[in-house]
């Protein structure tokens, strides 16, 4: 057909968000009783005398709950709004004594009334769930904003929930983003993570690389491996940050290691193009492969391209054609652009012009200029498809109009050819 074929591996110079795995999802987080066991509130009222303090320390630090259990039961039977507290928890998670959530419930709100923030929370958490309560937004929005005047740090992320899905009160991305801002401050490191992501992406806000950065900075010590594949983002195309291979690659490969998918990807094309590492086309397989296994298609794309061209393995056309299906399938233009050519030219696949215009088609549909000749070439060939020059010289002008340099000569051949 005389057309122009690029057999160019996808990995730009600046390295693509893969996926979104480590946007926290709000909607899970809403399903969820975020009560954190914490000592610091229960110690601070009548509870934290002496010899019982001690005792009840000591049992749960050695997980005898039947002992914290009975110490709390003292001083929640006297009105202690901690020992209240306390026994909600344990009804709660079932620890020294039978689970039942409605009995947590009660000594939640005993311990509530008296204003212990994070019974207060708790009770929040209990009316947005419908755990251990009847589900009530309304309600579960006021006992929120009841704990977040208090100081308690989970209460401005349920706060930051209910505000971003409109449960409870009126939506406001605005209220959300300062009331998650307030819980990451705080330190609560899923909050971190998820707000670099957004500030990354401009998921919800405005996109402000610089927040990004500081946030996952501030969630690095927590050890989630999502946060090194954010960093490594970031050094590698300096965003908020500067550009930094030798980080890039360091925080990429963390998070590989610990099996976070989006990474494989990115590391991979660090590897193709020796980004903060040796070139190494193997170890670029390597890791692409293990992308495309778990449907990354960019992954897949490339894949293909390497068994192709025996880049990092031996040629296997047959394994290019599957895995550029693959990723033709999900949607990537140019993985649909050259099983196109695949077709036409049989490699890896036996010659079929009908589906090489299909997918030609459907490539130009998504803007590739090369797509665009390819269907001109098809109709000018009569591949695929009726001789129809008519045809041709309309999709040849298209791929003219995006600067593709074989049409303007397929062209000048057809108005030649017509004088």
């Amino acid at each position: 057909m005389g057309k122009p074929i690029a057999w160019n591996l996808l990995s730009c110079p600046a390295l693509k968000l893969v996926t979104s795995t480590f946007i926290v999802n709000l909607m899970n987080i809403n399903q969820k009783l975020l009560i954190l066991f914490t000592f610091f509130f229960f110690f601070s009222s009548n509870l934290a005398l002496a010899g019982p303090n001690e005792d009840l320390r000591a049992a749960y630090k050695r997980k005898d709950y039947r002992t914290v259990f009975r110490i709390a039961s003292e001083f929640a039977k006297k009105g202690d709004p901690a020992g209240q507290y306390i026994l909600g928890e344990l009804y709660m998670q079932g620890q020294g004594v039978k689970k039942n959530a409605w009995t947590a419930g009660q000594w939640y709100k005993k311990a509530a009334d008296k204003q212990h923030p994070i019974a207060m929370y708790a009770i929040g958490s209990m009316y947005a769930t419908g755990v251990g309560a009847k589900k009530n937004p309304k309600l579960a929005f006021q006992m929120y904003t009841k704990a977040a005047a208090k100081g308690i740090p989970d209460a401005y992320r349920g706060l930051g929930i209910m505000y971003e899905n409109g449960h409870g009160t009126k939506k406001n991305m605005g209220a959300a983003i300062h009331w998650y801002e307030k819980a990451a401050q705080k330190g609560m490191t899923d909050v971190q993570i998820m707000l670099s992501e957004r500030f990354l992406n401009g998921a919800g806000v405005q996109r402000n690389f610089g927040k990004a950065f500081l946030y996952a900075k501030k969630a690095e010590k927590s050890g989630n491996p999502g946060v090194n594949y954010l960093l490594g983002l970031m050094y590698a195309n300096g965003m908020g940050t500067k550009k930094n291979p030798y980080h890039a690659f360091r925080n990429m490969k963390i998070a590989a290691d610990k099996k976070v998918v989006s990474a494989y990807y990115s590391l991979g094309a660090m590897y193709i193009k020796g980004l903060g590492v040796k070139k190494n086309p193997y170890h670029a397989f390597q890791w692409f492969k293990k992308a495309a296994q778990k449907n990354i298609p960019l992954a897949q794309h490339n894949l293909g391209l390497m068994y192709l061209e025996g880049k990092g393995t031996k040629k296997n056309p047959y394994h290019a054609f599957q895995w550029l299906s693959k990723s033709a399938r999900k949607g990537l233009p140019a993985s649909m652009f050259l099983l196109g050519d695949l077709y036409v030219d049989g490699i890896g696949v036996k010659k079929n012009h009908g589906q090489a215009l299909a997918w030609y088609r459907k490539a130009a549909a998504k803007g590739v200029p090369l797509a665009i000749y390819s269907v001109g070439a098809m109709y000018a060939n009569g591949y695929g498809v009726k001789r129809d020059l008519r045809q041709a010289r309309i999709w040849f002008q298209k791929a003219a109009n995006k600067k593709v340099p074989a049409a303007r000569k397929a062209l000048q051949r057809l108005n030649a050819a017509h004088k």
